[in-house]
């Protein structure tokens, strides 16, 4: 019955195999238990090894031959961590990724709606309608701060879809936290 070494499995019961292993050590011996506390002596040892190294590669001091080629590779290159991109920027990348050349082009199946809604100019405009704004509502003037939180809309103040030609013009648009531009709905 078997191939001669082969652990048998009958009707659901161990066999000493098993129970050998376990205590051997091939499975863990504290699976399932709850593990006691470690010993102050421990803790101080563990945290002086673990001194000098908060991450991987933290404390690690390069040789002054690395250090000059890295220096001479970052000569001329702008670091632009934590860079504002310019709107001109911001635009060509936009347009870099639309339509057919998007790696999640599916054929032209969004609305010109939702196109439209999603562009990079309407986030512009938004913007530049918060930023006039001040971050705040025009209605009951609640802003961001000391805790608070509070979601701002820009809103178009003559209808989007009657209205094309306004879409983005920043007249046609007021800051209204969520609230306030709840009350708007419908009435355009």
């Amino acid at each position: 019955m078997g191939i001669k070494g082969q652990i048998p499995w009958n009707k659901g019961k161990h066999t000493e195999a098993p129970k050998t292993a376990f205590r051997k050590g091939c499975i863990p011996w504290n699976k399932g238990k709850k593990l006691p506390p470690l010993s102050e002596k421990h803790k101080r040892k563990m945290s002086e090894t673990l001194k000098g190294h908060p991450g991987w590669n933290k404390g690690i001091s390069h040789s002054e031959e690395v250090k000059r080629k890295i220096s001479k590779a970052m000569k001329g290159k702008k670091n632009t961590l934590g860079k504002h991109l310019t709107k001109e920027h911001r635009r060509k990348m936009s347009e870099a990724g639309k339509g057919s050349k998007c790696h999640f082009w599916k054929g032209g199946i969004a609305s010109v709606n939702q196109t439209i809604r999603n562009s990079v100019e309407i986030r512009l405009w938004r913007e530049a309608v918060f930023a006039r704004d001040a971050w705040t509502c025009q209605k009951c003037r609640a802003r961001c701060g000391n805790g608070k939180a509070v979601y701002l809309n820009a809103h178009h103040i003559k209808s989007f879809a009657k209205y094309p030609e306004l879409r983005t013009s920043i007249e046609n648009g007021i800051t209204l936290c969520k609230t306030c531009h709840n009350k708007t709905k419908g009435g355009n």
